[in-house]
């Protein structure tokens, strides 16, 4: 049987032990953020999302990306985080309610350690580690994975492929004018 003082004891000593824990894993900072443009200027995304959607697409659009000019690929990268910022905000309020849970999941350390299985912070991860993320994700067992994994290869891909800047690198040359005429009428 438990006792009175073996449970104050056991409850003290656990306690001791996880502040012992959190000394060991450092102090608590914020993590560097988004500094590419204005997340001032975003209806739905914050700057730990804006940091954590960039490191994403980073690697989901390697291959699409501009690779000769680094203020190009920067201009780029930044302007697939604007263009998700879009697509989120197009979505019904419930579903950016989900999405923006999402990014605050990722954008936690701990969460991003443990559920995403990235050690470092957005800026600093490898592009094989947030692609092992992606894939564990992608092949998950669980469902609830898969579907964050689909949620962000979606809206990372809305968003590149609705830039008609991007239209230029898979030879699209955008809807045809009576089409335009039609939407801008």
């Amino acid at each position: 049987m438990l006792t009175r003082r073996q449970l104050l004891q056991t409850g003290f000593a656990g306690a001791v032990v996880l502040g012992l824990a959190r000394f060991a894993y450092g102090p608590i900072t914020p993590d560097a953020v988004y500094a590419g443009g204005q997340p001032s200027r975003f209806k739905v995304l914050d700057a730990e999302s804006c940091t954590a959607i960039a490191a994403i697409a980073r690697v989901m659009l390697k291959g699409a990306l501009p690779t000769n000019d680094t203020a190009a690929y920067a201009m780029a990268l930044q302007a697939a985080v604007a263009g998700c910022d879009t697509v989120i905000s197009g979505l019904p309020e419930t579903v950016q309610d989900e999405v923006k849970d999402l990014l605050a999941l990722l954008a936690s350390r701990l969460s991003r350690r443990w559920i995403a299985g990235v050690s470092s912070a957005w800026e600093a991860a490898s592009d094989d580690e947030v692609a092992y993320f992606l894939n564990r994700w992608r092949y998950s067992a669980f469902s609830l994975l898969r579907s964050g994994y689909q949620a962000l290869h979606q809206i990372v891909f809305a968003a590149w492929y609705g830039n008609p800047q991007a239209w230029v690198g898979i030879g699209y040359e955008g809807p045809p004018e009576f089409v335009k005429g039609y939407w801008h009428a």
